[in-house]
């Protein structure tokens, strides 16, 4: 955090001087990083929902996430206060967030990986970037620039492209199977778009690590609250020792570095940024699949569509949204105003 004397940096948009350069290569370690663990997070996933129903694993899944983060609370001297104190100065603000990003988001994922498999939330996963930038303009005072457009619209296409040249639909899956996955899919990536979003106004000004345990530990509540509710519940007793185990390396060693890097970057680039790192989630899978399952490897229709993603996303890494007031006010400033 900049120190009382140093100017507050404009966020989404790196420090000028020495600062500029150690930032850039910070980002860019964070997000390799973050893409190879959602990409992790997607086919651990595929193995849990293919064990247990996909309520159950978002409550086991969010409840060791909550876990492995209010662990975290103990990292230092008044972290654990300053994580209780934000639960109890702004516990809506919070649970909107626990739900969007927690509840909301692991009920719909999952849901749609039981119903059609990795393709499809993939696929629509990939347009998160245009979202959270439309949600971003609308409702959260960003700004961004044409070429930032041009590149979320290209980045989203050809990860589209890839994923549809890369899975075929499976032929035995009904046409009401099909719908059910597309709508949980669309479901999980409206919530996680309006998420980053808040979160990023959420967080202004505070630790993310004083914000996580109170938002997942809020989050978790309300998919265990989903599960008394439909009478899942049982379905917890039912996991096995290797069920439980599964669960505890997709929250505590997948999630709960994914929720940490993932909120840094948004620190760091702003919400559409970090949203873009998931355009290159469907490649690693894909690769993965190839490596490990004995996938195909990609076609030359599959790579071109890759570079049109990788380019449309260096348009969204080099022009990240600000701040409305902030960017008026830069306006003023070079205008004379």
């Amino acid at each position: 955090m900049p120190s009382p004397s140093s100017p507050e940096p404009v966020e989404g948009r790196p420090s000028t001087g020495s600062g500029n350069v150690g930032g850039r290569a910070r980002a860019l370690l964070i997000s390799a990083a973050l893409a190879v663990l959602l990409a992790l997070t997607w086919l651990v996933s595929d193995i849990a929902v293919s064990r247990a129903d996909p309520a159950v694993v978002a409550a086991g899944r969010s409840a060791f996430s909550a876990l492995g983060l209010c662990l975290l609370a103990f990292r230092g001297k008044g972290a654990l206060r300053r994580s209780i104190d934000q639960v109890r100065r702004r516990p809506v603000a919070l649970g909107i967030s626990g739900l969007l990003g927690v509840s909301i988001y692991a009920l719909g994922s999952l849901t749609a990986i039981s119903l059609v498999g990795v393709t499809v939330p993939n696929l629509l996963l990939a347009t998160t970037p245009c979202l959270s930038l439309l949600i971003g303009v609308l409702f959260f005072r960003k700004r961004t620039s044409w070429p930032a457009v041009v590149g979320v619209i290209a980045g989203s296409a050809g990860a589209v492209l890839f994923v549809i040249a890369s899975f075929a639909l499976r032929p035995d899956l009904s046409s009401s199977t099909l719908v059910g996955g597309v709508i949980a899919s669309g479901v999980a990536v409206i919530a996680i778009a309006a998420y980053g979003q808040h979160y990023a106004r959420l967080s202004k000004g505070h630790n993310p690590l004083d914000l996580l345990p109170g938002i997942f530990g809020i989050g978790t509540l309300a998919v265990i609250i989903f599960l008394v509710i439909t009478g899942q519940l049982g379905g917890l007793a039912a996991l096995t020792w290797l069920d439980w185990g599964i669960l505890a390396l997709l929250g505590v060693g997948i999630y709960v570095p994914v929720y940490v890097l993932q909120h840094q970057l948004i620190h760091l680039r702003g919400a559409v940024f970090k949203a873009s790192i998931s355009l290159v989630v469907p490649f690693l899978v894909r690769f993965a699949e190839t490596a490990f399952r004995g996938a195909p490897l990609p076609t030359p229709f599959e790579l071109g569509a890759m570079l049109v993603c990788v380019a449309g996303v260096a348009l969204v890494i080099r022009h990240p949204e600000r701040d409305r007031d902030r960017s008026d006010q830069e306006e003023g400033v070079r205008h004379g105003g």
